[in-house]
């Protein structure tokens, strides 16, 4: 009778045991999944291309660049208690625009960064460009307060910006892709970039500098240029959610 009574608390201690362990495995897979019962700034961060796609090519292949700012941009934020990262793709690793901006809703971004890299036949273009969503776009005006932000940082590199101080505009006709200096009301109901169309939530497309030309590439296209675009990066995201920077 004892042994039974003894098996049966054992059983009930086992049950609980897993129960708890269910739960504890259960809410850490939530939260790193979906931000769920963190109350930290999630910041979406996509390095263009990647895999076999290596985007333009010039002084340097445009994956050097992104990859290396967004390590670095990373970096400033696993330090940062206020943040948490969301990658929308690995490094090394091809995805397409849906899976990531799809990941970035999925695991609950506050904001969204997507770096690139320039290119031009002609040798002489340069500088900074930073693509919110249209004014018809649900989150414009939040995304054009961090563009303009982004703009100011990284105009402190020396790097000139381009259209109404770094801020263009993006649309697509059919296959055409036409930029524009100021939103163009023709061309609202065209669709502009999707990873800054689709996410929920703000959303800019930066295009970090020109890998046509040796200037801009000196300046932001090396490890040390692309470290000091990551900074510009993450005080601007400081500045827009009015946290302190480390850094």
């Amino acid at each position: 009778m004892k042994q039974g009574k003894r098996r049966l608390r054992v059983g009930r201690i086992l049950v609980l045991t897993l129960l708890v362990a269910g739960i504890w495995f259960g809410g850490k897979w939530a939260m790193e999944e979906w931000g769920l019962f963190d109350s930290r700034i999630a910041v979406a961060l996509d390095a263009g291309h990647g895999g076999n796609d290596p985007g333009a090519e010039g002084i340097i292949v445009e994956t050097q660049l992104t990859e290396t700012t967004v390590r670095y941009l990373e970096d400033y934020f696993r330090q940062d208690e206020n943040y948490r990262v969301i990658l929308c793709r690995d490094y090394g690793e091809g995805k397409d625009i849906n899976g990531r901006w799809r990941l970035a809703n999925r695991k609950g971004a506050d904001l969204l960064l997507c770096v690139h890299g320039n290119s031009s036949e002609d040798p002489s273009a340069r500088g900074f460009e930073a693509y919110p969503p249209p004014p018809d776009r649900k989150y414009h005006a939040e995304a054009l307060s961090f563009a303009k932000l982004l703009a100011g940082e990284i105009s402190q590199t020396g790097i000139p910006l381009r259209g109404d101080g770094g801020v263009r505009y993006a649309y697509y006709q059919g296959n055409e892709k036409i930029l524009t200096d100021s939103p163009d009301p023709e061309l609202e109901s065209l669709p502009s970039f999707g990873m800054v169309d689709y996410p929920d939530c703000p959303a800019v497309l930066a295009e970090q500098c020109f890998l046509t030309n040796q200037e801009d590439v000196s300046l932001l296209g090396t490890e040390e240029g692309c470290r000091k675009a990551a900074l510009c990066y993450y005080r601007a995201v400081c500045a827009y959610f009015g946290t302190e920077p480390l850094f």
